[in-house]
Order: structure tokens, then sequence, then C-alpha cells
């Protein structure tokens, strides 16, 4: 068996990049062994599914299974299996986002917890400012439209999570933020103009970050490839690792890693890229909205 490195477990933050990490070199494992998910499956009385979700990240491992895992692959390498055990017991630890399991649905927590592992986010909104850029009043008068019969509570919670999120901006790690915008965006009034005012302040702010830029698709630029709707890349800076994409549903969120799908939501930023306006132009274009917004 051709000897792996592992990175250190404990560099890893959360669970969910725990587990899509484990996943993936235990997906190498068995590949390098010739075995498809069905054969590991059958050996160990499981079902296809159950491995298919370790694979991909989506389910914790316990330390025993891995360790029973590396042992019908063949992983010898000592160092290397108590790494791998030890990336196990950490993917069973919770997310900060877990304390909104009430208001955050499961799919989209998975995303949460991988953003503050990827080097790069690309997000591409047609109809609303994206989650990472929004203001806390913003995101308040999305939360009671999308939901208007959450109780105060409720409308709290989703608001902290959503501010909560923005912290992975933050730090010597923070990932790479490429945001593309529909103009409607700058024009729809969400929460009335002074909120809007404000939103749209933030994100010229934002603009001016190292790390973050925001590009406006006008209205003159006609049609682009992605009509139907926005969506969310994750790119991680192990090529390896593979993008991942996340697209938003009205009552769920769409998981996307498959080599193929995730390739044509790569055709999908290219056309939006090659749409939209430079970001100096779209920072006049947000300056005219923000002026016509003034309360």
């Amino acid at each position: 068996m051709r000897r792996r490195e592992v990175r250190d477990p404990m560099a890893v933050q959360g669970g969910s990049v725990a587990r899509r990490k484990l996943g993936i070199e235990l997906r190498k494992l068995r590949l390098a062994n010739g075995l498809t998910g069905e054969q590991v499956a059958s050996r160990f009385d499981w079902s296809p599914s159950k491995v298919s979700r370790i694979e991909r990240g989506q389910s914790p491992t316990t330390p025993r299974d891995c360790r029973d895992l590396l042992t019908f692959y063949g992983l010898t390498e000592q160092s290397q299996v108590d790494a791998l055990v030890q990336l196990a017991s950490v993917s069973r630890s919770q997310d900060w986002w877990h304390r909104y399991d009430d208001v955050v649905h499961k799919q989209f927590a998975h995303i949460l917890g991988l953003e503050a592992a990827a080097s790069a986010v690309l997000t591409f909104e047609p109809v609303v400012v994206p989650g990472l850029l929004q203001t806390a009043r913003y995101a308040e008068g999305l939360v009671l439209a999308n939901g208007p019969s959450d109780n105060e509570d409720h409308v709290r919670r989703r608001v902290e999570a959503r501010m909560l999120r923005q912290q992975v901006l933050t730090g010597p790690e923070a990932p790479r933020v490429h945001a593309v915008i529909d103009e409607a965006v700058l024009r729809r009034r969400v929460g009335g103009a002074d909120v809007m005012h404000e939103q749209l302040m933030h994100i010229a702010e934002a603009s001016g970050r190292p790390n973050t830029t925001v590009q406006v698709l006008p209205f003159g630029s006609g049609a682009y490839m992605p009509v139907q709707g926005g969506f969310i890349t994750l790119r991680f800076a192990d090529a390896e690792d593979g993008d991942i994409v996340s697209v938003e549903l009205l009552a769920r969120t769409l998981y996307v890693d498959d080599p193929r799908e995730v390739a044509t939501y790569r055709d999908a930023w290219e056309s939006v890229l090659s749409t939209a306006a430079s970001p100096a132009d779209s920072l006049d274009l947000i300056a005219a909205a923000t002026e016509e917004m003034k309360p």
C-alpha cells in the first residue's frame, strides 16, 4: 500500500471539516484497493448509502468503524492509522451551528461547517444580497418575509446565526470571497429604504477588503447561463478535495459534489463573470443605488 500523507486532524476546524477530510481519505484508500462502495458495505453488513455518506462527509464515523475500514484497506503505517482514527473522533464533534438546529436546516448547516475550511467562496445571487454580506437589519427583513409565522425568538435566532456565519470572513485563514449579484438585488427594497441604504453601504465597504470582490450584473447585460437561480461554490486549497456547490431551494439546500455536476456550475460561474461589470464599474452601480435609497 502506497503511503499517504494525512494532515494533523487537530488542525481541522469543526466536525464538518473533519468528516469531509476523513471521507476523502477513505474514498482514496477504497479506490486504491479496487473496491466498490457496495463491496465495502457487504463486508461490514452496512447499506451502500452509509458508505456513500461517510465518503461524502455527510455522516460522522466512529473511531472503531474507521479502524476496521483501515484494516480492511490494508493500511499498516501506524502513524497514518492513528491520524485517521483521531480524525474520526474529531468528526463527531459539533460545529457552532448546532446551537441553531431549530432555525438552520440540516443540509445548509453542513455547508456552513465547510466554509471555514474553504480557500474561496464564490457566490452568485440574482435575488437577494449574499448571506456573507448581509447586515443584521437586512437579514431580519428577509427572515420576516420568508417566515411570517415565526415567533420573535425564532426571528432573533435566525438573524443571530447569519451574523455568526460572517465570522468566517475574519482572521488570517479567512477565505477569498467573490460575489456576483444581479442589479435587481440593489433595487429590491428589503426592510425599507433606510435598511437598503445601510445594506448597500455595507456592500461597498466590504468590497474594500483585500479578500472580498463584488461584481454586479447590470440590467443591460442581457441573459446569462444560470437563469434558474443562485448558488455558492466552495473551493479548497488542496485541489484533490474538489469543489462543493450549494443551491438553496425553498425548503432545503441542494448539496452538489459530483464532479460532472460541479463542472456545470463551474461553467455557469464563468458565464456570470464574463457578463458582470468590472469591480470598479460595479461600485459605481452600487453607489447610484445607494443614493436612490437615501431615506
